[in-house]
């Protein structure tokens, strides 16, 4: 990959730690540092490699001799962000992948790069929208100085050992320099000369109408009775529904193609039970006009759809996530459900009930609105849903299907019930505008 800081483990890599091993206490601290990053690259493979080089580097550390190499370890990571950035990685996805390789205190570190590229790239003024929102939600300080400077402050700041510290900072150089180039989504910090927008003409979403999805679904998560949850669940779905719909009218009058309203988002599954997650945000968005594709590697999905569809499968996602957690943890303590089996098949088995529900829901709700709007919607729904189709073929020519499944019959039937305990129609008859307008 070109622009890579470094390279997976080669026999060099293992020449150097060899001699730096034989070297002992005179060992090179910036060769230590390269073969540890190098040993990082392979993951849990080389764990062990990887912390008796930390533990190497600390020794160092205390014998006055690892000055420059701290220098040089926040050049490598600068490096690897840019890098990243310009082969497509957005703010939120370089932490999210940190956070699977060095865990928490990796993520940390990441962040702290990234606030120096910001200050770097003058992402507050420069920088698309999305990008900014990013940088918020992250928490993100512009202001803290160069990477070697935030370095120096974490390491002061940091609980952890010096050995512990270094080996955080080895694994996230590690993932940091390992990373292939993803699809671009957003235009990348080199094309930034003035505050980038988005592309082509795109209807600003309803902010009032999603406000009132976001409080119903958080209803729908803090209520301990299911009755209620339902309740909450079936107007959000509704309005969801309607909301979609009426956005489908509005753009059938737009001069432009449908295919040129398609876009393409990257949402992040995080562990445990990263299959099983997948599989709720596919119920989600196949039932809402949308598509999915699969990145293991780095545990993200891609989803192509509508703008309008897009932003209402990731409400609805979010939600769906937080109630199926409380749904496996209202299924008792006993030592069957406790097992990794059991959970997985539940989530499995909710991911798919709710799928269903909500294909009903979609059907009904679709069906009520060609009463309202008359035959002439069937043709507008139509043309929207062939546009996403032929933009995913487009985009992703060779995907492959992959299937979901479990061994374990108690744990499906529970996710199950689970589902139709968060039966997203229940009631939908009953609403009508006014309920809504509540």
């Amino acid at each position: 990959m070109e622009g890579t800081t470094m390279s997976r483990i080669d026999l060099d890599s293992f020449f150097k730690y060899s001699r730096a091993n034989n070297l002992r206490d005179s060992a090179d601290p910036n060769e230590l540092l390269d073969s540890g990053i190098g040993f990082a690259q392979l993951g849990s493979s080389a764990k062990d490699m990887t912390q008796l080089i930390a533990e190497r580097l600390s020794a160092a550390d205390e014998a006055n001799r690892a000055c420059s190499v701290h220098d040089r370890a926040a050049k490598v990571l600068d490096d690897a962000v840019d890098t990243a950035f310009e082969n497509g990685w957005q703010p939120a996805e370089l932490v999210h992948v940190t956070r699977q390789s060095a865990g928490g205190d990796g993520a940390v570190v990441m962040i702290e790069a990234i606030g120096a590229h910001a200050a770097r790239s003058s992402a507050d003024s420069l920088a698309p929208d999305s990008w900014r929102d990013q940088l918020s939600e992250l928490n993100v300080e512009s202001a803290g100085g160069t990477s070697a400077d935030r370095l120096r402050r974490w390491r002061s700041n940091n609980r952890r050992s010096s050995v512990q510290s270094w080996y955080t900072l080895l694994l996230v150089l590690g993932c940091a320099t390992w990373l292939l180039p993803i699809e671009s989504l957003l235009p990348p910090p080199a094309e930034w000369t003035s505050r980038t927008t988005p592309s082509g003409p795109r209807r600003v979403a309803d902010s009032k109408i999603l406000g009132r999805i976001r409080g119903l679904l958080a209803k729908a998560e803090s209520t301990q009775f299911p009755a209620e949850a339902e309740a909450f669940s079936a107007k959000a779905q509704d309005l969801m529904t309607r909301y979609a719909i009426d956005s489908a009218l509005l753009d059938a009058g737009n001069r432009c193609g449908v295919i040129d309203d398609v876009i393409t988002r990257r949402i992040m599954v995080s562990n445990p039970y990263c299959k099983a997650k997948l599989l709720l945000l596919h119920s989600v968005c196949k039932a809402n006009g949308a598509r999915t594709v699969w990145k293991k590697k780095y545990l993200l999905a891609t989803v192509i759809g509508m703008p309008v569809d897009l932003d209402l499968c990731e409400l609805l996602y979010t939600s769906l996530l937080v109630q199926s957690a409380r749904a496996l943890d209202e299924v008792g303590e006993s030592p069957t459900s406790r097992t990794r089996s059991f959970r997985h098949a539940f989530l499995i088995a909710y991911a798919h009930r709710i799928g269903e529900r909500l294909h009903d829901a979609r059907t009904r709700a679709t069906a009520a609105a060609t009463q309202q709007h008359g035959s002439a919607l069937v043709p507008i729904m139509a043309k929207r849903s062939d546009a996403v189709d032929r933009a995913y073929a487009a985009r992703y020519p060779s995907t492959k299907t992959i299937t979901f499944g479990s061994d374990n019959a108690q744990g499906w039937l529970a996710g199950r019930a689970a589902a139709e305990r968060a039966d997203l129609t229940g009631g939908r008859e009953r609403l009508d505008k006014s309920d809504l307008a509540s």
